[in-house]
């Protein structure tokens, strides 16, 4: 086990890292078969509907009312979803600071310590929950730090750029007055 300094360093220095308040949860054992798959597919398509969503006025998106209104619809529908039924809800909301290498939960919530898998929510408006195996690096009584295990390159790229396209959100949230 590393110093929470170390842990931080080792998780967050150099590399880019994000605060947030995301639905997650650390289960003991390792991934299903097929969960990294799965993770990828869904931060793919996360990606893609928020390059969609992307505030740039880009040629290639239509800017029309109707496709925004059916857009606007199915968020409503999903979110609706997520909330009449509690199997969809997906894990608790935990304070997190996030990076590609791993995260560290604000919680007195006690964890297990081998063989770890991380539950995670990573849309807000997408009740899928995707499970990455991850390791404990530290611990204090209100603090843990996990980092990621390898995840295989293309699943670990798409995870930097979801960490990133977060990234910017949180910094867009705090520079608003």
């Amino acid at each position: 086990m590393l110093e929470p300094a170390a842990a931080e360093a080792q998780l967050f220095g150099d590399s880019v890292a994000c605060d947030l308040h995301a639905r997650v949860e650390i289960i003991a054992g390792a991934p299903m078969p097929g969960a990294l798959d799965e993770a990828e597919r869904v931060l793919r398509d996360i990606a893609t509907v928020d390059d969609r969503r992307s505030e740039e006025p880009d040629p290639s998106h239509t800017t029309d009312p109707a496709l925004r209104r059916v857009e606007a619809k199915l968020d409503l529908t999903l979110r609706l979803l997520s909330h009449a039924l509690p199997g969809l809800q997906g894990p608790a909301f935990q304070a997190v600071r996030l990076s590609s290498r791993g995260l560290r939960i604000d919680a007195m919530t006690p964890w297990p310590e081998d063989g770890a898998t991380l539950r995670w929510q990573a849309a807000d408006w997408m009740p899928l929950s995707l499970s990455l195996p991850v390791t404990l690096v530290a611990r204090t009584p209100s603090q843990s730090w996990w980092a990621f295990q390898p995840l295989g390159d293309s699943l670990a790229d798409v995870l930097e750029r979801h960490v990133f396209r977060l990234h910017r959100r949180w910094l867009a949230t705090h520079r608003r007055p």
